[in-house]
């Protein structure tokens, strides 16, 4: 079990002065993008630009400007925060910002809080839900949806550590985990830190999650028609070491458009943006690859959720379909092939691809009258609805 996610040997490691040096870092970034020697550089890019409109002045020249004074801020903050956060012993500003919020949550909370409860609660990858509010609902575009589109597409070699365990944990899991922490504060019966996620009670190692996720492809492709689903269909994803990705995947790919590129230089420059795209998009792969090594090739870590099994475990035993938290069960097969991958493919993959998403009527919450308080929960049904009736008196319906 990882203890936190500061590194060992940040023993004296200042969370409030690391977060006050990076908002300096910051304000410093936005006082140098606004001033002569960037705004200079970046109007020699805006005029150096192929684009459609070529030989730009005036309020057209002042837009490109203002577009690449975002862009250069925006890259300039990244790479300085992530050489800072690999500087301090973490691979990226994921985990670099989410030690820096819970270390300043501890020292606010033990110097200001008063003994008020808390409890740090770490979940894994939260993905599509098994059972509710539906069975498989998601929505936006989430932690693995990028790469398990990336492996639905020709792109079919991932730099990964197939026996690393891939911690993926359906929301509703998630979301029963944080109803019995949020219980276990009222009563102040919590432990200080939970962590939900499925790489001790239920592992899924990176070739089996690879390898479920191409059958989820599969799958879609078959019952479509046309000559791409076909080939799609003979080609499946497989986990390769980061020297083979390089060799013959999106780094070689994109080596081989620039060599093209080079030579097709003298030629106008309609001819050369079919390239132009394919190198932009080999260059998205690579970043997308990058963003994702330090938790599928890097790094191997298990999390156990020891501390919210125990609160599981000491519900009352007609509470536990309803409250309890529990990924030992989970058959990762169905859950990828049948639940996973469709719901990806329904409610977030037209995102990625700019598609409207199909249309879902709202979900309305009907509050029933107040009934008579029973010493225990009971069911009941009212027009078809089940009314459920709490120990405290509180009611609710849901169909």
């Amino acid at each position: 079990m990882r203890p936190n996610y500061t590194p060992s040997h940040l023993k004296d490691f200042d969370a409030e002065k690391e977060w006050y040096r990076l908002h300096e870092l910051v304000e410093s970034a936005e006082a140098r993008v606004e001033g002569p020697e960037v705004t200079e550089e970046l109007k020699k890019q805006a005029l150096e630009k192929e684009h459609a409109a070529k030989g730009l002045s005036g309020q057209a020249l002042e837009n490109q400007i203002r577009k690449n004074r975002v862009r250069w801020l925006k890259n300039y903050l990244t790479e300085e925060g992530t050489r800072r956060a690999k500087e301090l012993g973490w691979p990226n500003t994921y985990t670099f910002t989410k030690s820096l919020a819970e270390s300043l949550i501890a020292k606010h909370m033990a110097r200001d809080g008063a003994g008020l409860p808390i409890a740090i609660v770490r979940p894994s990858i939260v993905e599509t839900s098994v059972a509710k509010p539906f069975r498989g609902w998601n929505e936006g575009i989430n932690t693995s949806a990028s790469l398990s589109y990336l492996l639905g597409t020709a792109f079919r070699q991932l730099p990964s550590n197939e026996r690393k365990r891939l911690d993926i944990i359906p929301v509703d899991a998630v979301c029963a985990g944080m109803t019995l922490i949020g219980a276990a504060l009222v009563e102040r019966r919590h432990d200080p830190l939970y962590q939900l996620a499925t790489s001790v009670t239920n592992p899924c190692d990176m070739g089996r999650s690879i390898e479920l996720t191409s059958l989820g492809h599969r799958r879609h492709y078959r019952a479509q028609e046309g000559l791409e689903y076909w080939l799609r269909l003979r080609m499946d994803a497989i986990p390769v070491s980061k020297e083979r990705y390089q060799r013959m995947s999106a780094p070689a790919q994109k080596m081989i458009i620039k060599s093209i590129q080079r030579a097709m230089s003298p030629l106008p420059s309609a001819m050369k943006k079919p390239l132009a795209k394919t190198e932009r998009n080999l260059e998205r792969v690579e970043k997308l690859v990058g963003l994702f090594e330090p938790f599928i090739l890097h790094n191997e870590h298990d999390f156990v959720a020891d501390n919210v099994e125990k609160l599981s475990q000491a519900l009352a035993p007609e509470e536990k379909e309803t409250f309890g938290y529990d990924t030992a069960g989970l058959d990762w097969w169905e859950y990828w092939i049948d639940i996973h991958i469709p719901a990806l493919r329904r409610w977030t993959y037209p995102l990625i691809e700019g598609r409207p998403l199909e249309a879902r009527a709202p979900r309305v919450l009907q509050m029933p009258p107040p009934t008579t308080t029973t010493a225990h929960e009971t069911t009941a049904h009212e027009n078809g609805d089940a009314v459920k009736t709490g120990t405290n008196g509180a009611t609710w319906r849901y169909s």
